[in-house]
């Protein structure tokens, strides 16, 4: 084997001014989250008045984008909660109408029978 078949090929990402090497297809997603764990950890470096070091920004950078991430997990399932009682009330709301129009369409059958029965009698009556 050469020494380019062992190398490792992926997508070359800057990351607090360090160079990395990310194995992933998708070039556009691994740049973007390459730059946003950029941006966290120069935010979090920028609210320390004391230098820390690049394994302890990356940490706090890494519970910062965990916390944002469970947070939006949370807020998901709060949204499947609320859609699942919108779909069942949705539900209640046509079956309803449509026992409303099944009833008035049996009504309307009683009625008319009503109608040609007291017809047939006035008919014999006459």
């Amino acid at each position: 084997m050469s020494k380019s078949e062992n190398q490792v090929h992926g997508v070359p990402v800057k990351i607090f001014d360090d160079d990395y090497l990310i194995a992933d297809a998708d070039v556009q997603k691994v740049q973007r989250i390459a730059q946003y764990v950029d941006k966290k950890m120069r935010e979090i470096d920028k609210q320390h008045s004391s230098s820390i070091s690049t394994g302890k920004l990356a940490v706090l950078a890494a519970m910062t984008i965990a916390d944002e991430f469970m947070q939006a997990v949370g807020e998901q399932g709060r949204l499947a909660e609320t859609a699942q009682e919108n779909l069942h009330r949705l539900s209640a709301l046509v079956d309803a109408r449509v026992s409303m129009a099944s009833n008035a369409t049996i009504d309307e059958g009683v009625q008319r029978r009503r109608w040609r029965d007291d017809s047939k009698n006035q008919a014999s009556i006459d």
